[in-house]
């Protein structure tokens, strides 16, 4: 069985706006998601304390938040097709429980759950990922392994295959006829 990386903030829901929410509360004038035009974003602006605290906060309240209208639909076509879906995030591990309390009360099927700061150690044992992160993608390029993702502002400058919504992602996969049964 094919195994397949499904990255969640800004891949199964839009994180960027709450995340904007929260940084603005915590430091009034932080710039809008929409002027995120690198992955380093809030550097120089925010501390990297700061920065992670605030994010954990917003992935303990994780089940307080829908997820792409798309998203149930692509998971299911992903196992439909024979994937092995991880769900593998750039989080703490005490966000585990609100983690999978989302995943399971939006029926967001999955088959592990991978909580890191660095999802390349899944890549050999993996045949692609769907992450928004170009440090991540640049990582799945360089291991060789089937890569795509959202557009956002922070990584349309990048060579990777970047689309509008998870259904162009899945016809990118399955223009790629990676759905032949194994």
């Amino acid at each position: 069985m094919r195994k397949i990386i499904i990255d969640i903030d800004n891949t199964l829901w839009d994180f960027a706006p709450v995340l904007y929410e929260r940084l603005n509360d915590a430091d009034p004038g932080f710039p809008h998601h929409s002027q995120w035009h690198s992955w380093g974003f809030w550097k120089g602006l925010i501390s990297p304390e700061k920065l992670y605290r605030v994010i954990r906060d917003v992935h303990m309240e994780q089940d307080s938040f829908e997820p792409y209208h798309e998203a149930r639909v692509f998971l299911e076509k992903l196992r439909k097709n024979g994937f092995y879906i991880i769900i593998a995030s750039h989080r703490e591990k005490e966000t585990l429980a609100s983690t999978r309390r989302w995943l399971e009360k939006n029926a967001l099927p999955f088959d592990e759950i991978h909580l890191s700061y660095d999802k390349s150690v899944l890549f050999d044992t993996c045949w692609g990922i769907i992450d928004d992160s170009p440090v991540t993608l640049d990582k799945a390029r360089s291991a060789g392994i089937v890569r795509a993702g959202l557009k956002n502002p922070w990584n349309e400058g990048e060579d990777h295959p970047l689309f509008s919504n998870l259904s162009e992602i899945y016809d990118y996969l399955r223009a790629r006829d990676v759905f032949t049964p194994r």
